[in-house]
């Protein structure tokens, strides 16, 4: 039986690894969530204020901007990071909040629900979406939140059309009779199985040794849809030294959620045809362990020293280099200025914002292939650090720890990564001598 028939049919077992059994209910949830279920949602969520502010990361905040990107309308804003700064300019006093982890564990969305609740979130406009059993979960029932439930049996990144991206849907400005029009091109069929298969056989006719380059047709780190796309191709397939790259490249392309399930099928099937197991993410558990630990005592803002020689043949010699900013929202204009010279001047670069990518492209940094540079662009906070609540640590401290995590993981993966501290990222041009 080919793998198109085996998918309509439930079968899952053709993917490499052992997760699959326990990580494809993605497949059904076009049937379990688009239904009566989601009219029972959208009556149940509260609605006090116009905006609504999504905390989260990863698969429980991307499909979020994608919806958010074809509602003007709506007033959703979705807070993944862990900037000091960008945070100091968020008002959670008059706002719906969702506070969204499939693990209920995720440290950017327990301490930024803990500062939310600390400046003016009440617990009647909190909506908690998470799987059964979490931490989260107990913290939400405790407060008298609503409670809402993922799939356990689908991964973050493959969420997209469960209560992980249809509840921000609905605060985004969709209807309901909206989402279930442009999401019946989700249900599975033949044609959507066999098209999502042949592209992916396409793209691996195209790749080199284990990894490739996936064209997005915008850029991820303004839109909503190719951030999704980057975090769900970068995570599923950059494993055991192989994967592809997601890279802004070629015309640009306008992405509809109505394509959800033909990526999710893409993503999938690349992974299947470089032998690899879709639905884990084993080097990203790294960075967090060297987080946690870097907490444990004072944290400095320092760059790591290289010699400029060094970083410049590594540069040249690489065949895909990462920017990985630690910088505000505010910053993103002059970080996709910093990909394109970068691209210009050695070649295949993307680009993003920390923590965010942690999420995201991260498993790929870390575990696709060898031949990258990671490229830390730190910015100094400007605002005061204060510190978190109930934790002994602020968010000056927790940005800089995962970035000196991530370092330190990538050179404990074999990769090379190189750090500079900016007081604006527009400077970073000048330190790399672009």
């Amino acid at each position: 039986m080919d793998v198109v028939h085996q998918i309509l049919d439930g079968d899952v077992s053709f993917f490499p690894g052992e997760t699959a059994p326990h990580a494809t209910g993605w497949l059904r949830h076009p049937e379990i969530y688009l239904g009566e279920w989601l009219e029972t949602a959208e009556a149940s969520l509260p609605r006090r204020h116009r905006r609504t502010i999504l905390l989260g990361m990863g698969g429980s905040s991307s499909p979020a901007r994608f919806y958010a990107d074809w509602r003007l309308e709506g007033d959703l804003q979705v807070l993944d990071t862990t900037n000091p700064d960008t945070l100091s300019e968020v008002d959670f006093s008059s706002s719906q909040v969702i506070a969204s982890s499939k693990s209920g564990g995720t440290v950017e969305t327990q301490t930024l629900l803990a500062h939310a609740l600390a400046h003016g979130l009440v617990p009647e406009d909190l909506v908690i979406i998470t799987d059964p059993g979490t931490t989260l979960a107990e913290l939400g029932e405790s407060l008298g939140a609503r409670v809402i439930y993922g799939d356990p049996e689908t991964g973050g990144r493959y969420s997209s059309l469960s209560p992980f991206g249809l509840v921000p849907a609905l605060y985004a400005g969709w209807s309901v009779d909206e989402l279930r029009e442009e999401l019946a091109a989700c249900a599975l069929s033949d044609d959507l199985v066999a098209g999502a298969l042949h592209e992916a056989d396409r793209l691996v006719d195209l790749s080199h040794d284990g990894w490739g380059v996936f064209a997005l047709g915008a850029d991820p780190i303004a839109s909503g849809a190719a951030l999704w796309l980057e975090q769900l191709v970068a995570e599923t397939t950059g494993k055991d030294g192989r994967g592809f790259v997601p890279v802004q490249r070629g015309p640009v392309k306008v992405y509809r959620p109505s394509e959800m399930m033909h990526y999710h099928l893409v993503a999938a099937f690349l992974a299947y045809r470089l032998g690899v197991d879709p639905f884990n993410q084993p080097d990203v558990e790294s960075t967090k362990k060297e987080v946690f630990a870097i907490l444990q005592g004072a944290v400095e803002w320092t760059a790591q020293p290289f010699e400029t020689g060094d970083l410049r043949g590594a540069l040249e010699s690489a065949d895909h280099r990462a920017v990985q900013a630690f910088a505000p929202f505010s910053a993103g204009g002059a970080l996709s200025e910093l990909r394109h010279e970068l691209e210009a001047t050695y070649g295949t670069t993307s680009a993003n914002l920390g923590p965010r990518y942690l999420h995201s492209t991260g498993q790929l940094h870390k575990g696709g292939p060898r031949s990258i540079v990671g490229l830390q662009v730190i910015q100094r906070p400007t605002s005061a650090p204060t510190r978190i609540e109930g934790r002994a640590y602020s968010f000056h401290d927790l940005h800089m720890a995962q970035a000196i995590g991530d370092y330190r993981a990538m050179r404990h993966s074999g990769r090379a990564v190189y750090q500079i501290m900016v007081d604006d990222l527009t400077e970073a041009s000048n330190v790399l001598g672009l």
